[in-house]
């Protein structure tokens, strides 16, 4: 072991350094010159040290001791996407997934397909499945619960959740809140048995795809689960009972080192707001699933969303997400190598990488704990503001969540519009023409409920790429 004191060099504390710095500065503003701003809100300094780490910073589990020998310590499942149209073939496409790197897949689907014929083969206790409703979904719960029952399918052989909750519906179709509310209370009675499957999932990944920045993300997500326990106590589901059965989406962008931290804000804000409703939760019992982002990705050269893609995900697994879900652009109509580099980017993160071989790398880092604190402090005021201007439901019914989103989107996009946002490939370092590949460009609609997925290049886009 090195003695400390081979190092003679004098101690010296952050105030030091920055006095430093503003010296060498020669009266340039250390504020204006130095500090910059993440999202608009939080403000990002030149140097950071353990003077800015929290007393209460920890190294996270983010799942579960692994009751398998020999795996690594940190697990994440790799989730590919299909929408059945042809139930035989997606079949297929779904066989090969799992033979070629997926461990789980999200099914998107109206309720009136056949299951038994899209999962013929698929042995469900080895993965997890994630039902997307396109439809009412109520007729997507039958759905699952025939299936289940048709083919007597344990509580220990289902993993996964509906990608739905009663709050997400509302952004979707035109519905009534506390019917949905209704049905959750019926679905987790339904699957109450099934541990590991969760029949809600709380979706704060529509803000970040329409749009909104991190801490508008978290806080109105908060805003979201808090209306819904509310409402679940008059149903007789208790707020144990409401963690007990919820998953959690997320979504990524572009910025990877508050993405991380971002991810690990919101673990940390659920387990306190579960603890202000008087249940004690370990952080590593929350399911959380994390999309690369629609709202980073561009239609000008594809090719270059592929790095983001790669970032993005290392973002998901860093911030402790247990399902990774990369998305190629236009993920429905994405071409089979565009879908095949994307499934294939979690085993590489994986196996050439070797991400899985340490629970929490960036644990006691002095930049992310500090913006680890910092969200935390920005989101809890603002959900303290969100309350007191009644809650989730009446600003969501009033058009204040839509408006504050689409502001934040119009902003973002103006800035890449006028090249004051660089986004590399779109209007900086754009690939020349006979290496371009662009997608096909088609207008954006939203009605006044709706925060539909968009991209921050739009604006471009519809210059570009209509001229052409």
């Amino acid at each position: 072991m090195t003695n400390e004191s081979f190092y003679n060099f004098p101690k010296s504390n952050k105030q030091e350094w920055i006095e430093k710095v503003q010296k060498d500065l020669k009266g340039k503003d250390f504020k204006e010159t130095l500090i910059t701003k993440v999202w608009g809100e939080l403000d990002v300094m030149p140097l950071y040290s353990s003077e800015d780490l929290a007393p209460s910073n920890y190294s996270f589990r983010f799942h579960e001791k692994t009751k398998l020998p020999g795996l690594a310590p940190r697990i994440w499942n790799n989730v590919v996407s299909f929408y059945p149209e042809d139930e035989k073939k997606c079949n297929q496409e779904i066989i090969y997934a799992l033979e070629n790197g997926a461990d789980a897949i999200a099914i998107h689907l109206s309720g009136e397909e056949n299951l038994n014929l899209i999962l013929k083969g698929v042995l469900t206790e080895f993965i997890h499945l994630y039902f997307v409703p396109q439809g009412p979904p109520k007729l997507l719960y039958e759905q699952i619960l025939e299936w289940i029952e048709s083919l007597q399918i344990k509580p220990t052989m289902l993993q996964g959740a509906v990608i739905w909750s009663p709050t997400s519906d509302l952004f979707d179709r035109e519905s009534e809140f506390l019917e949905n509310i209704e049905l959750g209370a019926e679905m987790v009675n339904k699957f109450s048995a099934f541990r590991e499957f969760f029949p809600m999932t709380l979706d704060i990944a529509k803000y970040a795809d329409s749009g909104a920045n991190g801490i508008q993300q978290v806080y109105l997500g908060l805003g979201e689960m808090i209306e819904m326990m509310d409402s679940f106590i008059s149903k007789a589901v208790t707020p144990a009972m409401v963690f007990d059965n919820f998953a959690f989406y997320a979504s990524v962008g572009e910025l990877f080192f508050p993405e991380i931290s971002k991810l690990k804000a919101f673990r940390i804000l659920l387990v306190e707001l579960a603890g202000n409703m008087g249940q004690e939760i370990p952080p590593e019992s929350l399911h959380l699933i994390v999309s690369t982002s629609d709202f980073s990705n561009s239609l000008i050269d594809k090719n270059s969303n592929l790095i983001r893609l790669t970032y993005e995900a290392m973002s998901a697994i860093l911030g402790g997400s247990n399902s990774i879900w990369v998305k190629p652009i236009n993920e429905k109509s994405a071409s089979v190598l565009e879908k095949r580099i994307a499934r294939n980017i979690s085993s590489i993160l994986k196996e050439e990488s070797f991400l899985d071989k340490v629970i929490d790398p960036t644990a006691g880092s002095f930049y992310v704990e500090s913006l680890i604190k910092e969200i935390k402090t920005k989101v809890l005021r603002k959900l303290e503001l969100l309350e007191d201007e009644g809650g989730w439901l009446e600003n969501f019914n009033s058009r204040k969540i839509h408006k504050l989103v689409r502001g934040e989107r119009e902003k973002v996009q103006e800035l890449v519009l006028k090249s004051e946002s660089i986004k590399v490939g779109v209007n900086k370092y754009e690939a020349k023409s006979e290496l371009a590949s662009n997608g096909s460009f088609e207008g954006f609609e939203e009605k006044d409920y709706e925060l539909k997925p968009t991209r921050a290049t739009y604006l471009l886009e519809r210059n570009k790429l209509k001229k052409a």
